[in-house]
């Protein structure tokens, strides 16, 4: 399907799912209460309570609570060992997520469980789903490798995403908010609940608009939300819908880090912009210029138009059915994107676009300035079908998955300077990416005595194969085809109501991503990644308080890390490393101080290590070596803090005082040192911080029998200058005396706030 042909589809679809579903809506109340959680196929992804497993889950009102139109992320930051970032400083457009250190490649995400994960790239981008928020009936997440059992395993962290609840009663959810830097969201959403025939349909319709923190850092999002659902006795179907479409200008290049530091002067930037090759060895002045101007909200991106472009549609069909004590769950989906990043080159070399040089007369042209479109076509399909039985106290789960993923990767020529014989529209280069994924595995569970044991065993395949010609010209052809054994296993000891105590051991592989096969410097062949994950809990409450601790013990082995660098899209470079750890303890508490205040906390205290990690440093005089290795030893995991913690103070009005409705809630977070790369050099770190936000909300039944709920969100009380992630890179000019280190972070926004307000009908 070419990108016309499925832009004008998914344009089409949208409109269809707002007028079918926009009609039913309008009558009644709204009900939070749900007729369904999960169907099979969710529940195949999703830890239970009684699992080995470091676990928390969110509720709807939960994430609506922390819901400021921020993307999910940042409704996530709260929770153990997470760490948030923006590319455009305040939550909306391209964000990230880490959990125990690792990045979002490594994080298995599922919608209703359904891969969200590129198959390729293997990241998440959840700008091409905007307000997810307002459609989510739960959210769990999984730290370690937890029970995902289809597809990739988790070496960080899962997230299952559910929006298949269905609304008891129907009703209209209307949706305004605004705040800082422009941004604006509109949300309306509406739903039947249950008929009296078992059909249900909702909807719902986003746009989110922003002009960011950093500099021209604009989204401009837009999603509708579709599901049509049909229940009897023992089953239900459901047809799900979700389209996004997005416009961010880019901002993923960063600021400089010594922009940032507060006691940096003029002259220390003009000094460092002079042996800076990015910015032209001081050269390049209209740059240069706007950083001693905007310091943190420099954006290094100038041209009109250097905008991510790309449209997201998801469709899924869910089936479930019980037969007596046996319930059979498949699902049917398929994700179709589109879309191009343009880019402003200056002085690109005319042979990188298979171009030969221009002559005029005697003169001889071999660059040009050109803006150029580089495009991606994608079709993620696949099925995935469980079993189940509970027989006593034995339960069963036997499941199957298989996926079909292609990419077209190419570009366009769309202006040049010196045409060479090239034509608007010309491409330059194309590539095909293909990725089968097929998967089985079995599931088993029982109880002897307190005790209650778990064993899980999965098998997947994975064929990956691209060939063409990549955006640099260069000739692709790779093709990988890997056999995984994922075997899981744990007990969870219950003595009483009030405590419990588990113990688990997992194994995981990780195949590498497209990135890493044509970006990595290493020498030797890419490895997939294994992973042992050790994992010991408890949980114990009284009354009025609760407390719980996890220790993890991960055992890496050929574990791709972060080298500090980036590739030319922002995509981090990568090499295997043999031996590697993340060890540490995750704390969790809450206590009811009084019946109105509450006060929660988390803690995470880790090592994040690497026995032996080889530093590839180039010196580009002609005197010297041009390729240096250096080996350091026992040396931190890049972006991998040691301390992340997180306290909040909530305080809920009586439901029968005066101020019945109104609850607030002040939170702190803070994030230890951070390193760019594996060097364990403070002189390529992220500082520690803390940041500080409150949210007040207000709830009221209108006389006219409508609720409405009022939040006010303030983000970063403290106003301080940090950034949660950033690259870096060095090199030499003439040995090791004259090594050059560039840093650069992705500073986050200061004081700023947002409002909604919610009308429920």
């Amino acid at each position: 399907m070419t990108q016309s042909t499925l832009f004008s589809t998914g344009a089409t679809g949208m409109l269809t799912l707002a007028l079918s579903f926009l009609t039913p809506a309008f009558q009644a109340q709204l009900d939070v209460d749900t007729l369904e959680v999960a169907t099979a196929t969710v529940s195949a992804v999703q830890a239970g309570d009684q699992d080995p497993f470091a676990v928390t889950n969110f509720q709807a009102e939960d994430i609506q609570s922390q819901d400021a139109a921020q993307d999910v992320p940042f409704l996530l930051r709260l929770t153990p060992s997470a760490v948030v970032s923006s590319d455009a400083g305040h939550g909306i457009g391209y964000t990230s997520l880490r959990i125990r250190g690792v990045d979002q490649s490594r994080i298995n995400v599922t919608i209703n469980g359904v891969p969200l994960n590129d198959a390729e790239s293997q990241g998440v981008y959840w700008v091409d789903l905007p307000d997810l928020g307002s459609s989510m009936t739960g959210l769990q997440i999984q730290r370690g490798v937890g029970t995902s059992t289809n597809g990739p395993a988790a070496f960080g962290a899962t997230v299952s995403v559910n929006t298949l609840g269905t609304l008891a009663n129907p009703g209209i959810r209307a949706v305004l908010g605004g705040g800082s830097f422009g941004t604006l969201r509109r949300t309306l959403a509406w739903n039947t609940g249950m008929l009296q025939d078992g059909w249900s349909f909702e909807g719902r319709a986003s746009r989110i608009t922003s002009d960011g923190w950093v500099d021209r850092a604009t989204s401009n999002l837009s999603s509708l939300y579709g599901r049509v659902a049909k229940r009897w006795n023992s089953g239900r179907l459901s047809f799900t819908s979700m389209l996004g479409h997005e416009r961010t200008f880019q901002a993923w290049y960063g600021v400089p880090k010594i922009a940032v530091d507060s006691e940096s002067t003029d002259e220390d930037i003009l000094n460092w912009a002079e042996g800076s090759y990015e910015y032209n060895y001081g050269a390049d002045t209209v740059r240069i210029n706007d950083l001693l101007d905007r310091r943190a909200r420099h954006n290094y991106y100038r041209y009109e138009n250097e905008v991510d472009n790309y449209s997201q549609n998801h469709y899924q069909v869910h089936l479930d059915q019980s037969f007596g004590n046996w319930s059979l769950g498949g699902v049917f989906y398929a994700t179709l994107g589109a879309g191009y990043y343009e880019q402003f080159r200056r002085g690109d070399e005319l042979s990188n676009y298979g171009l030969s040089p221009l002559v005029l007369g005697d003169d001889t042209t071999l660059t040009t300035d050109l803006v150029r479109r580089r495009w991606l076509d994608n079709i993620l399909t696949g099925t995935s079908w469980t079993v189940s039985q509970t027989s006593g106290s034995i339960s069963q789960v036997y499941g199957v998955s298989r996926s079909f993923y292609s990419g077209d990767h190419f570009g366009e020529l769309i202006w040049m300077d010196f045409a060479s014989g090239a034509e608007p529209g010309d491409e330059y280069y194309r590539s095909l990416g293909e990725k089968t994924d097929m998967s089985a595995f079995g599931k088993w569970s029982g109880h002897i005595s307190k005790i209650r044991w778990h064993a899980e065993a999965q098998m997947r395949q994975v064929l990956y194969e691209t060939t063409g010609r990549d955006n640099d010209y260069s000739e692709i052809d790779i093709r990988d085809d890997l056999t995984f054994f994922n075997p899981k296993g744990g007990v969870t000891w219950t003595p009483s109501e009030t405590l419990q105590g588990f113990l688990s051991f997992a194994v995981a592989h990780r195949e590498p991503a497209r990135s890493d096969y044509l970006d990595s410097p290493q020498d030797t062949p890419l490895k997939p990644e294994r992973l042992l994950d050790f994992e010991a809990g408890t949980k114990k409450r009284g009354d009025g308080w609760a407390f719980g601790a996890t220790l993890y013990n991960m055992q890496y082995t050929d574990q791709l890390v972060a080298t500090g660098q980036l590739n030319d899209v922002g995509n981090v470079v990568r090499v295997n490393v043999k031996d590697s750890y993340r060890r540490g303890v995750e704390l969790e508490a809450g206590v009811q101080l009084t019946p109105a205040f509450r006060f929660d906390a988390n803690a995470t205290f880790s090592q994040n290590k690497i026995a032996e990690f080889e530093e590839t440093v180039y010196d580009y005089s002609d005197d010297f070596e041009y390729e240096n290795r250096i080996v350091h030893e026992d040396t931190d995991i890049a972006l991998s803090p040691n301390a992340v913690a997180m306290g909040m103070l909530t305080f809920e009005a009586p439901e029968d005082g005066a101020f019945a409705g109104l609850s607030f809630s002040l939170i702190g977070k803070h994030v230890g040192q951070q390193f760019l790369d594996n060097t364990t050099n403070d002189n390529r770190s992220l500082d520690a911080y803390t940041t500080l936000d409150a949210v007040v909300r207000v709830e009221r039944s209108l006389a006219t029998g409508q609720n409405l709920t009022l939040s006010v969100f303030g983000n970063n009380l403290l106003d301080a200058m940090y950034s949660a992630t950033g690259w870096t890179y060095s090199y030499r000019f003439g040995g090791e005396e004259s090594t050059v280190t560039e840093n650069y972070v992705y500073p986050q926004a200061g004081r700023h706030g947002f409002v909604t307000m919610a009308v429920e009908f």
